[in-house]
C-alpha cells in the first residue's frame, strides 16, 4: 500500500509540475490529445535545462486518462537510424571506417562488391541519404512480394543481406552519388551491417554493447525478441486493428529498435550534454545537404533545422502500429520525446493535408519551451 501511495504521489506531482511550470506546453499537449483515436496510448517527455517532465495518457471513451508508462516499450521506427549513425561514427573515430571514404573499403573479403559505381559510394553519403543506392522494393521484387502475401503489415520482413549483396554486384544506381537527397532505409541497413562487421558481431549486439548498456538504457531493445511482452504497449494499424511488432532482419538497423520514454530522454540528453569533441558532439554536425522536408538539412543520421530560437535536431519514426518523434534544441538545451501506439497512416494521426500530427505538435512543444527559456533568460538579465 505504501509503495502504491508513493507511485501515485510521484505521478501526480509530475502532472502538477507540467500544469504549474509549462502552461504553453500544457495547452499544446491538451490540444494534441484531443486528436488521438480511441485506445491510443502516448508517452510525452519534456527536457528543460534544469528539469525533465514525463507524462503518459491512454484514450478511453474519448477522454485522456493519465497513466504511468515511462518504462513501457514502444516501437520507435526510423529513430533507430540515429543509433546506427552513432555506431558508424564510433567506427569512424576508431579509424575502422572513413567518413569520406568509399564503402568498398569497409566490406569483409567474403562480401567484396563488384559494382564500380557502388564501390565509390561514401559512408557520409549513406549517412545523409545521398548515396544513389536503391531503396527498393522495385530492385528486390521477391522478398517484398512474399511480404505482401504473408506479412502485409511488415513489408521488410523477408528482406535479407544476401539479396542486397546480389544487388551490389550490378551497376544500377538510382542517381549519381551525392547528386540529390532521397530517404533510404536500405542504405542505413547497409551502414549497420558494415559497422557491425568492423567489430565482428551483429548490429544488434553492437548496439547493446556500445550504446544501450553504457547509457543505462535498460528498457531499449534492438528487436522485439528481447523485449518482455508485459512491457510492450500494444500497437494499432491504419484501421485501428492490433498490429504486430516489426523485426526485419537486414533492415533492422534502419527501424527495429523498441524503447521507452525514460530511455529516449536519456538518448536526447546524451546529445544535449555532449562534451566538445565527443561521439555525440560528432553526431550533432550537419552538412549543406537539403532534404525534401522544407528547410531541413541532413547531418550524421539526424535531421537539422535552424530557426530564430536555435539549432533544432530531430528525427521521426513510424512502423505498422507505432509513431515516434524526438527533437531537441541544441542552443536552448531543451528537448521533446513523443511515443504513440498508432500507425502514421491512421486518419487521426494526420492533419487535413496528410502531414504527421506528431511531428507538428512535437515542434510546437519544442518551440514553446524555447520561448519560455528565452523569456526566463531575458528576465535573468534584467
Amino acid at each position: 500500500m505504501k509503495k502504491k501511495f508513493l507511485v501515485l504521489m510521484f505521478f501526480f506531482l509530475g502532472n502538477y509540475l507540467i500544469h504549474a511550470q509549462t502552461p504553453p506546453a500544457r495547452a499544446i499537449i491538451d490540444e494534441y490529445l484531443n486528436t488521438l483515436p480511441e485506445k491510443a496510448e502516448i508517452a510525452i517527455g519534456i527536457i528543460q535545462p534544469d528539469t525533465v517532465y514525463r507524462q503518459g495518457y491512454l484514450i478511453r471513451g474519448g477522454k485522456a486518462a493519465p497513466v504511468n508508462n515511462t518504462r513501457q516499450v514502444f516501437e520507435i521506427g526510423s529513430i533507430t537510424k540515429t543509433f546506427t549513425g552513432a555506431l558508424v561514427m564510433d567506427q569512424v573515430r576508431k579509424g575502422n571506417m572513413e567518413l569520406n571514404g568509399p564503402i568498398a573499403a569497409c566490406f569483409p573479403e567474403r562480401d567484396k562488391i563488384s559494382s564500380e559505381k557502388a564501390k565509390q559510394v561514401t559512408v557520409k553519403q549513406l549517412l545523409t541519404h545521398t548515396s544513389g543506392l536503391s531503396n527498393g522494393p522495385a530492385s528486390f521484387i521477391l522478398p517484398y512480394f512474399r511480404a505482401r502475401l504473408f506479412s502485409p503489415g511488415n513489408p521488410h520482413k523477408y528482406f535479407r543481406w544476401k539479396q542486397y549483396r546480389r544487388y551490389l554486384r550490378n551497376e544500377k544506381l538510382d542517381y549519381t552519388p551525392g547528386e540529390k537527397w532521397a530517404y533510404n532505409n536500405c542504405g542505413f541497413a547497409l551502414l549497420g551491417y558494415l559497422a557491425a562487421q568492423q567489430e565482428g558481431v551483429s548490429w544488434e549486439e553492437l548496439a547493446c554493447r556500445r550504446l544501450f548498456t553504457p547509457l543505462g538504457m535498460s528498457h531499449t531493445y534492438p528487436t522485439g525478441q528481447g523485449a518482455p511482452r508485459a512491457l510492450i504497449v500494444p500497437g494499432y494499424n491504419a484501421k485501428g486493428k492490433p498490429a504486430s511488432l516489426w523485426d526485419m532482419d537486414f533492415i533492422n538497423p534502419a527501424g527495429s529498435v523498441k524503447s521507452c520514454l525514460d530511455d529516449m530522454l536519456l538518448w536526447a540528453k546524451a546529445h544535449l550534454q555532449a562534451p566538445e569533441g565527443s561521439l555525440f558532439d560528432d553526431m550533432k554536425k550537419w552538412y549543406e545537404v537539403p532534404t525534401g522536408w522544407d528547410d531541413n538539412f541532413m547531418g550524421n543520421a539526424w535531421v537539422h533545422h535552424i530557426t530564430d530560437s536555435g539549432h533544432i535536431i530531430w528525427h521521426g519514426g513510424a512502423t505498422g502500429g507505432y509513431r515516434a518523434f524526438i527533437a531537441f534544441n541544441d542552443t536552448q538545451k531543451t528537448g521533446v520525446v513523443i511515443l504513440t501506439n498508432f500507425s502514421s497512416h491512421h486518419p487521426n494521426m494526420r492533419d487535413e493535408d496528410g502531414k504527421s500530427l506528431i511531428r507538428r505538435y512535437g515542434f510546437h512543444l519544442l518551440e514553446s519551451l524555447s520561448i519560455q527559456t528565452t523569456g526566463q533568460n531575458q528576465l535573468a538579465g534584467q
